[in-house]
């Protein structure tokens, strides 16, 4: 299956740290695109490089697709920023049920170089169960990053309160 550019929304190859033509599973970029027809909000791919694809580290990870040269398995997972208030972000991605696993990033910096929620979207064959999708979020405490699945241990869904979680980010303003 290849992707067919055309008929997405508002998404371009440019956009993303690796060539998605390459190094993407066609599913997660027709997933992004219904997630930006959805919100009808600006949706950024993370910059960083591995963001998309990741040829090193963890074999596990949903990103990493083995050698540059001769990819041994396409991406499943991205990193993005969405402009607008991150809950309405995630409820959008929850409502999409095309994702199946769902990382909240608390301490990113987004496309302005200033603090944004950063998500981790990707499109694994299982969630957390055969209803809802593994959701997990991230707290940087004194420099190195902890992570939390409410699921698992409910306490963490308290930090749904925090109050990066609800702040309201807009491109360029």
């Amino acid at each position: 299956m290849v992707i067919r550019w055309e008929s997405l929304y508002r998404l371009t190859r440019s956009e993303f740290s690796e060539n998605p033509d390459i190094f993407a599973e066609p599913a997660l970029m027709y997933g992004l695109s219904d997630l930006r027809s959805s919100t009808q909000k600006r949706i950024f791919p993370s910059s960083a490089s591995g963001a998309l694809a990741r040829h090193d580290g963890r074999q596990t990870s949903q990103h990493f697709v083995g050698p540059k040269e001769t990819p041994i398995r396409k991406s499943t997972a991205c990193d993005i920023f969405c402009e607008g208030s991150p809950i309405f972000t995630f409820t959008s991605i929850l409502s999409l049920h095309t994702f199946k696993g769902i990382g909240i990033y608390l301490d990113t910096k987004g496309p302005d170089g200033l603090p944004w929620v950063m998500f981790h979207v990707d499109i694994r064959p299982n969630g957390f169960n055969d209803n809802s999708p593994l959701i997990w979020i991230v707290e940087k405490i004194n420099g190195k990053d902890f992570y939390r699945y409410p699921q698992a241990d409910h306490k963490y869904w308290d930090l749904f309160n925090d109050a990066r979680f609800t702040s309201n980010k807009k491109f360029g303003s």
